[in-house]
């Protein structure tokens, strides 16, 4: 769990933080400074490059083109999936109703 301290206190405790933070993966320690509108987040190399990784695939991922067509593959013919359909659809109007009624009571 990330905890916040001062700048004071950090620099005083500086070589415990550091333990602490390097002894536990992914662990966050927020800093705030009085003049700084936003506080600093002290992690270790190993983390924030996890992050950065994990940022950039993400990226990648929504930078990347996306069809629609033939994205999904089923065994099921197209009438079974049209009943599907509207299996889904009439449990869906029922719910609503149900709510209603509910809402009504």
């Amino acid at each position: 769990m990330a905890k916040q301290m001062s700048i004071s206190q950090a620099r005083a405790r500086l070589t415990e933080l550091a333990h602490r933070i390097a002894g536990s993966p992914g662990r966050v320690e927020y800093i705030a400074h009085r003049d700084l509108d936003d506080d600093i987040a002290m992690t270790t190399r190993s983390h924030l490059r996890f992050l950065e990784d994990s940022l950039a695939q993400l990226r990648a991922r929504a930078d990347g083109d996306f069809r629609l067509a033939e994205s999904m593959a089923t065994e099921l013919t197209d009438a079974e999936v049209e009943a599907g359909l509207a299996a889904v659809k009439r449990e869906a109007a029922g719910a609503a109703a149900d709510k209603q009624r509910n809402l009504k009571g």
